[in-house]
């Protein structure tokens, strides 16, 4: 924007008219006219005035547009804010995983179930390693509570067997 459309912009701000300007400069209304049709240009010492009149800098009013002032504001803060979010995307992507172990951990874990002295140890070892970001998480959770159970109970069955000998009980029948 122009120093003369600025001029122009700065007083319709302030709500001022052009003769109000016109009397506080102890000017003619014609000189404010032609400054804001471009036809000419204000003395240094009155475009202080103007700046004070207006509550603008002379900076300002030499230079910068108020509506483009304010898009630039608009621009930074959104600039801003796609910079933390784009920031937010690349923290999250870089948290994920690159190899997803979740198969490797199933395998495992249901292969525990094979060996019962073996099954109770593995499937907690996969619960704790086991992270969010695999695909497979909450099944691998679950499969390894399972095996767990199951693997815990087959070590009972084979401890009670090997050393204890419940139920090898025979019965005679008494006449």
């Amino acid at each position: 924007m122009v120093l003369s459309e600025q001029l122009r912009a700065s007083r319709e701000n302030m709500g001022l008219s052009q003769t109000d300007v016109a009397k506080r400069l102890n000017i003619t209304r014609q000189s404010i006219s032609k400054w804001e049709n471009g036809r000419g240009y204000p003395y240094l010492d009155n475009l202080i005035l103007l700046s004070d009149i207006y509550k603008v800098s002379i900076d300002e009013l030499l230079k910068e547009n108020a509506k483009l002032k304010k898009k630039l504001e608009e621009n930074n803060d959104q600039i801003a804010n796609n910079k933390k979010k784009l920031k937010f995307i690349e923290k999250k992507t870089s948290e994920l995983n690159p190899k997803d172990d979740s198969f490797l951990l199933l395998i495992i874990s249901l292969a525990s179930c094979l060996v019962p002295f073996l099954g109770i140890i593995l499937p907690v070892f996969v619960y704790k390693i086991n992270k969010t970001t695999n695909a497979y998480h909450k099944l691998i959770k679950v499969i390894c509570i399972c095996c767990l159970i199951v693997s815990f109970y087959n070590t009972i069955l084979i401890a009670n067997n090997i050393f204890f000998h419940y139920g090898d009980g025979s019965a005679e029948l008494i006449d």
